[in-house]
């Protein structure tokens, strides 16, 4: 039985095809064109989306994927605190939907939860545009949604708005590691004296909310945009030069490295870093976030009885705090340092390696050995 017969539907068939040779663009374009009613129905391995059209427009989608969750979403937003998560998990039934217990319980407004859910929709269809392979089949048949939610998307600007992202993601990621960093103004660099700049409300919102102590987590849920909305206005204003990174208040450890020592180190574990996060991003898209972290997570944990990783965490692109693990390693004589350094990097990438290599086709595994071979060839010559 081929992938599409498992999709069981009890009207017809109107397209089916395979995402390495039809890209999705394509697909929702062609399903916008004939403005059809229906259901639109992408599966890569375990993970599925369904996209619920009505006329040429859609109307919600839906993610077999923990992470897709209404709640996972508005917790992920700061919408919503996680003991509200927690206490919503405990109180939902089958009968209950999920966003209708939150206004119940005060967590959220109706105004929270509509905007929720347009949002939730919106970043499941946008997963999808990272999925190179997969199976899809569009159903000629309006299935009623039940009481959810139900919307008008525009077709187009969902599709320039997927292809944006994709374009957009590295760069910010590489700008902004980790939602714990924290910015600051730059002295002199007001928006407003400037004529030339010009900012929308939200892009002033997010401006104003730092002030050199929220972290990038602590300003989310002070906008009503989603994390990557925040992220890549914080990415615009970094690179426009009106805000920096704050400095970094050392309360915890002193980093002892010579001088003649820590440029060395601090390229190798820049290099492994790269290395994780490229390795993380391509499990993400295998099996999703969530489980990506919990591998990633547990691959970490077997490493705990080495003191190198003491206090070192991933951070939610798959990399750690470079200054935690030379901190950790600066009270070594020096000429152990960079042994040290090197074994405990190799060993846990090497179970980072196989762990994730079991979630991935044989094409990526390819792309993924090239690329770990070339970044230790530049280690070697380190």
């Amino acid at each position: 039985m081929t992938t599409t017969e498992t999709i069981q539907t009890a009207a017809r068939e109107i397209l089916t095809g395979d995402l390495s040779a039809i890209t999705l663009p394509d697909v929702l374009t062609f399903v916008s064109l004939i403005r059809r009613s229906g259901k639109l129905v992408v599966r890569n391995g375990p993970a599925e989306r369904s996209i619920y059209w009505n006329e040429g427009e859609i109307a919600f989608a839906t993610s077999n994927s923990p992470e897709h969750t209404l709640g996972q979403f508005l917790l992920r937003n700061g919408k919503i605190t996680l003991s509200q998560h927690q206490e919503s998990l405990r109180r939902l039934t089958p009968e209950m939907r999920a966003g209708k217990l939150l206004v119940q319980m005060g967590a959220i407004s109706p105004k929270d939860l509509w905007w929720g859910v347009k949002n939730q929709v919106l970043e499941i269809i946008y997963s999808l545009f990272v999925w190179n392979d997969g199976y899809f089949i569009f159903i000629d048949t309006y299935e009623e949604i039940g009481e959810r939610i139900t919307l008008s998307i525009n077709t187009s600007s969902v599709i320039m708005e997927g292809i944006r992202r994709i374009d957009e993601s590295a760069r910010i990621r590489e700008k902004i590691g980790s939602l714990d960093i924290v910015f600051a103004k730059v002295a002199g660099s007001d928006p407003r004296n400037d004529s030339d700049m010009e900012m929308d409300e939200d892009e002033m919102g997010i401006y104003d909310g730092i002030d050199g102590r929220r972290s990038v987590r602590e300003l989310i849920p002070l906008a009503e945009l989603t994390e990557f909305e925040v992220l890549t206005i914080l990415y615009q204003l970094l690179s426009a030069r009106l805000i920096e990174y704050a400095p970094v208040e050392r309360t915890q450890r002193t980093i002892f490295l010579d001088v003649e020592d820590s440029p060395e180190l601090l390229k190798t574990v820049s290099i492994y870093n790269d290395m994780f996060g490229r390795l993380f991003d391509a499990l993400q898209q295998a099996v999703g976030e969530d489980d990506a972290r919990d591998i990633f997570t547990s691959a970490l944990q077997t490493s705990d009885s080495n003191e190198l990783w003491t206090g070192v965490f991933f951070d939610q692109f798959g990399r750690f705090d470079e200054n935690m693990l030379i901190a950790n390693i600066s009270e070594l004589p020096f000429e152990r340092r960079r042994a040290v350094l090197d074994e405990g990097l190799n060993t846990l990438l090497s179970i980072e390696l196989f762990e994730v290599s079991q979630h991935l086709t044989s094409e990526k595994k390819v792309e993924i050995f090239r690329f770990i071979s070339d970044q230790k060839a530049l280690i070697e010559t380190n």
